[in-house]
């Protein structure tokens, strides 16, 4: 027998982002923070330069107190000017991305739980930036 719903993942984003973010040196030896809120086909980690972190966190934080607003695509931004630009809502779903480009995918988290997800980033913001600065030394 198989499922339906095979390929599709019902795992929450907060529990995944609590498995899954880290501060690590990428390939190119930036020092990154990653996480990912979704998996499955069209999923992938949200990476994006330490630095950038605490600016894209507080995007998101705006996003939860007043909305998610219109955007426009974009060229090469910080993660925080990608996420106002990409962040939308759609079928009770929040999509967003911190990066632009091929192989860019957004993070996608269920309206409900979308508060929820934004105050886990934020609690993570100092330990992110501590990490991320021991790293980069």
């Amino acid at each position: 027998m198989a499922s339906i719903f095979a390929t599709e993942s019902s795992e929450n984003p907060v529990t995944l982002i609590r498995q899954t973010l880290s501060v690590k040196p990428d390939d190119d030896g930036n020092v990154v923070a990653s996480f990912t809120t979704n998996r499955g086909k069209g999923s992938g980690a949200q990476v994006l330069h330490f630095t950038e972190f605490r600016e894209a966190v507080a995007v998101l934080v705006d996003a939860v107190a007043n909305g998610i607003p219109e955007h426009k695509e974009d060229e090469t931004l910080p993660a925080s000017e990608v996420i106002k630009r990409t962040i939308a809502v759609e079928d009770g779903v929040v999509s967003f991305r911190v990066k632009n480009g091929k192989g860019a995918k957004p993070a996608r988290i269920p309206l409900a739980q979308f508060a929820e997800v934004v105050a886990l980033l934020s609690s993570t913001i100092d330990a992110v930036e501590a990490a991320g600065k021991k790293l980069s030394k």
